[in-house]
């Protein structure tokens, strides 16, 4: 399949923008809180909204019919139509201008900067990477680059661990990876992927041992766990998934102190090793 990637073709979609506008209303910043099992409390108009809500902001909205094999929008459209089966987050690199509030009118400009064809150890790669301006009247408020990986079905992903960067983080935490925190993300993000939720997919068409969990969720609770080491928040933040994690797995954050304006974070399982590491600025 990889040869007949005709990667000329693909890059043909670099410079390819897409505009999408939304509300970040108090019934989203609630939601948002209870997928994370935090105090829901009563945020009002102007309040900061909580870290990390920007990933769930302005997502794709594709009518039923225009919905690929995965219930993404059908390749060919913003994003190029590239031929791979399987398709994952796996990073971004996100620069914080200023805070995001209840009540702000959003506009999210996204524009395809490169198309990138690689050989990893599970077989051929194709990267996108896409470039985020978040604007809030007139002003940005929040770039990144997110780069979304699309890979062959080859050897099963989750037979490889991936070494811990360091055994003892200053924030440790645990989270189990229930299927109802997975619906939950889904919906909030309005991502019909059907690795989140379709059990029978995930196993017989993209050869997963169960759900996948959510990238930029797993991304919210790196960001997260270093600004409550910091007790602030973060003016950048990169992260890059190492291993995918599943439903029904214990979760484990760790974050410890770089220097005293870097913070250097990890999720890992017991069967995948590392699965994510992040490194937040101050």
């Amino acid at each position: 399949m990889f040869k007949e990637l005709d990667i000329g073709h693909l890059k043909s979609w670099i410079g390819k923008t897409e505009i999408v506008e939304d509300i970040l209303t108090p019934s989203l910043e609630q939601k948002f809180r209870a997928t994370l099992d935090i105090d829901v409390g009563n945020p009002k108009l102007g309040d900061e909204s909580s870290s990390g809500i920007h990933w769930t902001l302005a997502p794709p909205i594709t009518k039923f019919s225009e919905l690929g094999k995965d219930s993404h929008a059908a390749r060919g459209g913003f994003l190029p139509p590239i031929p791979l089966p399987r398709r994952m987050w796996a990073g971004c690199e996100t620069y914080f201008l200023s805070p995001f509030y209840v009540g702000d009118n959003i506009t999210r400009k996204s524009s395809v900067v490169d198309v990138l064809l690689k050989d990893g150890k599970t077989g051929k790669l194709c990267f996108v990477k896409i470039k985020h301006e978040f604007i809030v009247k007139n002003k940005k408020v929040l770039n990144e680059f997110q780069d979304i990986v699309y890979r062959d079905m080859g050897q099963n992903i989750s037979s490889y661990k991936v070494p811990l960067p360091f055994e003892k983080g200053e924030i440790e935490e645990e989270i189990f990876t229930h299927p109802t925190l997975l619906f939950r993300y889904s919906a909030i993000t309005f991502n019909g992927h059907r690795i989140h939720y379709d059990y029978k997919y995930c196993k017989e068409e993209e050869n997963y041992k169960d759900l996948v969990f959510h990238g930029p969720l797993q991304a919210t609770l790196l960001l997260r766990a270093s600004e409550k080491l910091a007790n602030k928040k973060a003016k950048k933040f990169i992260h890059k998934g190492t291993a995918p994690v599943f439903a029904n797995e214990n979760l484990k954050i760790k974050a410890t102190c770089s220097n005293e304006n870097e913070i250097t974070s990890f999720a890992s399982t017991d069967e995948s090793g590392m699965t994510m590491k992040g490194s937040a600025e101050f």
